[in-house]
């Protein structure tokens, strides 16, 4: 797999490991201010905030959507049928990787981003509108599936984009630190969503929430998108995608061909990284919520409210691990991370199906606290990983197959695992198979933690 040291056509070095050096003939890129660069940090927080809680929303009423568009199934049926309209979305977001991400290397990363908060909130207030299973029949599960094929296509570039973007806008000594704030917003996205599904278990019944209060979330979806585009359309593009697009030989070269021919290990080191990240994201912060309720059969409200304390500990402490990142290099952090989750899936999945509250909640702290050492650095360790030009259709790709195939059919795969083997240990299985996948790309990276990226001219305080 290792790549032979030797000059590529647009002038780009490699190193022995495959690992993409600086380039000869990059353009300059214009400087940044303060203020310049904290618009952009905040506009993509917020763009991530609107978009994740958006896109999560989903997850946290996951067994309400059951009955309200497969009703006719068993209970343990209907939340399969409807994680598996969760996962879909999934399998579309590698679609979106392959449309957008051309488009961001071609066309600029600011264009992408405008396109996909756009798409997210009309596909999401439309799922709001949706008539249930008992007004339009079979129509309802084909709307609401083609509407997460919809918000599928959306994160295919949404995730990717936002952090490129913020990554070719910071500098090197400071890239984990700056771009681990994304993160808080999706994760605060997240987190919202919770409080919102919180919201409607506290204040209204039952028959209600069935009847029409699950809409809620969704509706909202418009004036948070409309919010979202505002704030992104007024920013220019980044510095780095500037500079390369004016080396007319090298923005040339952009392509899949040049990507799978001169950059196909890199590919497979992002997705072992991606894969522990964001199995470990998925399990964690969408399917635990309800592994608490319909697994353990906890109350709605409780289980809710167990997981809202632990995930609000996790967005303090991503900036946290990202400022540390930077001191101790990514990867040994992400490594940190993975083996955490490696060696306290089992004993923290215990806690959960024995433990009372108090040790419950100990335990999601503990895989929080693992998830915060991954979710630090990933927004700052994938792009630096892959030259300018071909940059972002890199990481869409890498980063949304990954998470179709390993991370988005997680609380579906564990629903279906726990209900075909009884063991309700299953989901922590599932997060040892992704920590080993995780460590074994982090293993053959190549860390270039306070460096510029490849491509790129080093970019100061």
């Amino acid at each position: 797999m290792a790549i032979n040291a030797a000059q590529a056509s647009d002038e780009l070095r490699f190193d022995g490991r495959g690992a993409p050096g600086a380039t000869a003939t990059a353009a300059a890129p214009r400087k940044v201010g303060k203020d310049e660069l904290n618009r952009v940090v905040l506009a993509s927080v917020v763009g991530s905030f609107v978009e994740w809680f958006e896109f999560s929303v989903y997850g946290y009423l996951a067994s309400v959507l059951g009955k309200v568009f497969f009703p006719a199934s068993a209970p343990g049926t209907q939340l399969i049928a409807s994680l598996a309209a969760f996962a879909i979305a999934f399998f579309a977001r590698p679609f979106g990787g392959i449309i957008f991400g051309p488009i961001g290397d071609r066309l600029g990363r600011k264009q992408v981003l405008t396109v996909t908060i756009l798409m997210m909130a009309v596909a999401t207030f439309a799922i709001g509108l949706i008539p249930s299973h008992d007004t339009i029949g079979m129509a309802a599960p084909v709307l609401l599936v083609l509407l997460r094929l919809l918000q599928g296509i959306s994160a295919g570039g949404e995730g990717s984009g936002a952090a490129i973007y913020v990554a070719e806008y910071c500098s090197d000594k400071r890239r984990t630190a700056i771009t681990s704030w994304i993160e808080v917003g999706c994760i605060s996205g997240f987190a919202f969503g919770a409080t919102i599904t919180t919201v409607l278990t506290t204040f209204f019944t039952q028959e209600q929430i069935y009847a029409w209060a699950w809409r809620v979330p969704f509706l909202l979806a418009l004036p948070l998108g409309a919010i979202g585009l505002y704030i992104r359309k007024r920013l220019e593009e980044s510095p780095a995608f500037e500079a390369v697009s004016e080396n007319k030989k090298t923005h040339a070269n952009a392509g899949w061909n040049y990507l799978f021919s001169k950059c196909l290990r890199l590919v497979l080191v992002s997705c072992g990284i991606i894969i522990v990240t964001n199995v470990t994201l998925y399990t964690v912060t969408t399917y635990i919520p309800t592994y608490l309720i319909s697994t353990l059969t906890i109350d709605a409200k409780a289980g809710f409210l167990m997981s809202l304390g632990p995930q609000l500990f996790l967005i303090a402490m991503i900036p946290v691990m990202g400022a540390l990142a930077d001191r101790i290099t990514r990867k040994r952090l992400m490594l940190f991370g993975s083996f955490g989750v490696l060696i306290f899936a089992i004993p923290c999945f215990n806690m959960l199906v024995t433990g009372d509250y108090a040790v419950k909640v100990a335990a999601l702290l503990i895989l929080n606290l693992c998830l915060a050492a991954l979710l630090g650095c990933i927004y700052s360790i994938i792009p630096a990983l892959f030259p300018t030009q071909v940059r972002f259709t890199g990481m869409a790709v890498s980063y949304n197959v990954a998470v179709a195939l390993f991370a988005g059919t997680a609380p579906m795969l564990n629903a279906w695992l726990i209900q075909q083997t009884g063991n309700k240990m299953m989901p922590a299985y599932y997060l040892m198979f992704g920590a080993v996948l995780g460590i074994i790309g982090l293993i053959y990276t190549r860390d270039n933690t306070g460096q510029p990226m490849p491509g790129d001219q080093p970019r100061p305080e």
